[in-house]
Formats: C-alpha cells, structure tokens, sequence
C-alpha cells in the first residue's frame, strides 16, 4: 500500500494547501508559473488528487478567486464596521482598506488579486460587479457621489504603488495622504 492511501484524508486542508500554493506561485512567479503540475509537486500532492478539488487549471484559478475575495470582504467589512454611520462610510472603508494592507498576508491577498484580474476576465468581471456595488454606497447626490469616486480613483492609484513600489511612498506620506482623502470624503477642502 502507498504512502498516499495510509495518509488521513483531509479533503478541506488540502484543499487549503492547494490554493495557497496556487496563490504564491501567482504573486512569486507570475500567472504563467501557476500549473496544475506545479501546484500538485509545490502541495505534495498527484495531480489527480489536485483535479480530484480543481478539475482544471481554470477552476484553480476560480478557486484562488472566490477564496481571496472572501478574504477581501472579511478585510473590507472590519474597515466598514469601524467606520460611523454617514453618507461616505463606504468610501472612506474603500480608502482605509485600500491604503492599509499591513500584514505580508493582506499585501499577497492584494497583489493575488490584481494579478487575477489583470489575467483572468472572469476574475476581473467579478472585481468590477464587486466595486460597482461598492460606488452605489455612495449615494445619488451627483456631487456627492463625483468626490467620493474621484477619492477611490486615488486610493486605487495608491493601492497601485503599494502593490508594486512604484514611487517607494514613505509610511508618514501615506498616512498624510490618506488623511487628506478621508477630509475629502466630507467634503473639506484641503
């Protein structure tokens, strides 16, 4: 008898395993490094046990999908609870969970994310359907609703640079920034 068949089985930690493997090889390596042959050697695993969770590498993929969203919304609605009551509580949640990943976890999450939206449109679909959902938070008053976009529109340039260290953003400036974001929210001026 094989090692395999001695091992318990434990469909849900495998599982696990398997999309945490998937993630990192997408955010250390690329999307094209993510195989179902990589992934299985990476997890320990055959690639038939890898296919008996994920049938394809698309399914993989839609996997790592739904599990770093769920991470995401769990991210998004700590930052929302925090938040009081009032007419930009959505936005200014958007702007503090997009300016504070502050775990190498959240950081990978973020840049798991982009990465799967930048190469897998069913991914990016479900990314749009999701921040569309969050901008109708932001109220119906036209002007109202034009601040708020254009202050997600800077916290999503900043989440950017946090991915990928673009302009190398000095901690303090961050805070400063996204203190000023937040005044905009409001509707004060700087």
């Amino acid at each position: 008898m094989s090692e395999a068949h001695k091992r318990l089985k434990q469909p849900e930690r495998v599982r696990a395993q398997l999309l945490a493997v998937a993630g990192d090889l997408l955010v250390q390596d690329g999307p094209h490094a993510v195989t179902l042959d990589a992934v299985a050697q990476r997890a320990g695993v055959t690639k038939g046990g890898l296919q008996h969770h994920f049938r394809s590498k698309q399914a993989l993929l839609e996997g790592l999908c739904d599990q770093l969203f769920d991470r995401f919304d769990v991210f998004f609605a700590a930052a929302l609870e925090a938040e009081p009551e009032g007419p930009a509580r959505h936005a200014r949640a958007y702007l503090t969970s997009s300016f504070q990943a502050s775990t190498p976890d959240e950081l990978r999450t973020q840049r798991a994310i982009a990465l799967l939206a930048f190469t897998l449109p069913s991914c990016r679909e479900r990314w749009g359907a999701k921040m569309r959902a969050l901008v109708a938070e932001d109220g119906a008053d036209p002007a109202a609703a034009d601040r708020l976009f254009l202050c997600r529109l800077a916290a999503d340039g900043a989440w950017l640079d946090q991915l990928l260290d673009i302009y190398g953003t000095a901690p303090d400036r961050k805070d400063r920034l996204l203190s000023l974001l937040l005044r905009l929210t409001q509707g004060d001026a700087p």
